[in-house]
C-alpha cells in the first residue's frame, strides 16, 4: 500500500515538472548597468593665437647671404631677400621695402641629421618674421616662417623675447624653436601663446602650441583664493608650461597649469604688471599628461588634466 502511495504521487508530480520545464523562457540574470561611455580626451589649450605659421620647401641663398641682402641699399635686392624669408606682402610692393629693424641669425641642430639648421629673424616695421633655414645638398631651402604682428615701437615684443632655441624634449643633443606672440589690451589684459617647433623628416612641425600666460581683469572675472572674501576688482591670472613628467622624462610629459588672483590693490601696484610677480601668487595646479604621436607629429594629451604627479 506503501508503494502504491509512492506511485501515485509520482504520477500527479510529473505533469507539473514537465510544465514547468517546458513552459516559458528560462529566468534571466538580473541587467547589469551600461557601462559609462568613456569621457572625451581635452586639451586643456591648444592653438596658436596671433602666431602665423607657413610649412613651405622654398630654395633660398645661404643664411649669411640673406642677412647681407635683408641690409643691402638696393631695393630689389632687399625685396628678394624679405621674399625669400617669407615676409608679408606689404613688405615687397614697389616703393615699400622698408629696412629690416634687427636682424637675427642662429645656428642650431632642429633636425635628426647632424647639420646645424639656421634660425633667422627680421624685425619689421609691423611684424617679426622668422624663417626657419635647412641644408639642402650644397644649398638651402625654407621650410617654414612665423610671424607675429606687432609694432616696433612695442616694449614688450623683441625678437629675443618672440623666438629662442632651447633642447629638444624628444632627442638628446638637438633643440626645439619656441615661439611667444603677447596680446595686450588697454585694461591690462594679456594673454601669450606659445608655439614649439622642429624639423622632423625634413619637414618643419610644429610638436606642441597653448596659451603660456594670462591676465584677466575684468570685473567679476576673479576668484577669490580660498578663505577670502571675493574681489570682483581684483585679477585672474595663469601660467602654463610643458614639461618632462618626473616619473618618466623620456615619454611622458605634462602640460602644468597654475592659476592665482591679484587684488585690486596688488593689481593697481607697480610691481604687480611684473610677471615674476604674478607668479608668486599662483595657488592652484593641474597637470593634464602628453605623449608624442608618430601619427601627427604632435605632442597629444593622453588623459583630461587632473591633480599633479607627486614624486616620491
Amino acid at each position: 500500500m506503501r508503494c502504491s502511495l509512492i506511485l501515485v504521487a509520482l504520477a500527479l508530480a510529473a505533469p507539473a515538472v514537465c510544465a514547468q520545464r517546458h513552459s516559458g523562457s528560462p529566468p534571466t540574470a538580473p541587467a547589469r548597468p551600461a557601462a559609462a561611455a568613456p569621457q572625451p580626451i581635452v586639451p586643456v589649450s591648444s592653438g596658436m593665437g596671433p602666431l602665423q605659421y607657413v610649412a613651405v620647401n622654398y630654395g633660398v641663398p645661404a643664411p649669411q647671404s640673406l642677412t647681407r641682402q635683408l641690409r643691402a641699399d638696393d631695393d630689389r635686392t632687399r625685396a628678394a631677400a624679405l621674399s625669400a624669408v617669407g615676409a608679408p606682402g606689404e613688405y615687397l610692393a614697389r616703393g615699400h621695402v622698408g629696412m629690416p629693424r634687427s636682424i637675427q641669425l642662429e645656428f642650431a641642430a632642429l633636425s635628426n641629421n647632424d647639420d646645424l639648421d639656421a634660425i633667422l629673424t627680421v624685425e619689421l616695421d609691423q611684424h617679426i618674421v622668422t624663417a626657419i633655414l635647412v641644408p639642402d645638398d650644397s644649398n638651402w631651402k625654407r621650410v617654414a616662417t612665423v610671424s607675429f604682428a606687432t609694432p616696433f615701437d612695442d616694449p614688450h615684443v623683441t625678437p629675443s623675447i618672440f623666438v629662442h632655441t632651447a633642447r629638444s624634449f624628444l632627442q638628446r643633443g638637438r633643440y626645439r624653436v619656441i615661439f611667444h606672440a603677447d596680446s595686450t589690451d588697454p585694461h591690462g589684459n594679456y594673454i601669450e601663446n606659445e608655439a614649439h617647433l622642429r624639423v622632423l623628416g625634413d619637414k618643419a612641425m610644429i610638436t606642441m602650441s597653448f596659451a603660456s600666460a594670462s591676465r584677466d581683469c575684468n570685473p567679476g572675472t576673479a576668484p577669490a583664493p580660498a578663505g577670502k572674501h571675493p574681489d570682483a576688482s581684483g585679477c585672474t591670472v595663469m601660467r602654463r608650461w610643458f614639461t618632462p613628467d618626473p616619473a618618466d622624462p623620456y615619454h611622458h610629459f605634462n602640460l602644468v597649469t597654475g592659476t592665482g588672483h591679484l587684488s585690486a590693490k596688488e593689481a593697481a601696484d607697480a610691481l604687480g604688471v611684473s610677471r615674476t610677480y604674478e607668479t608668486a601668487h599662483l595657488h592652484s595646479f593641474s597637470c593634464q599628461p602628453y605623449t608624442f604621436s608618430d601619427g601627427t607629429m604632435r605632442f597629444e594629451p593622453t588623459a583630461n588634466a587632473g591633480p599633479c604627479p607627486v614624486v616620491k
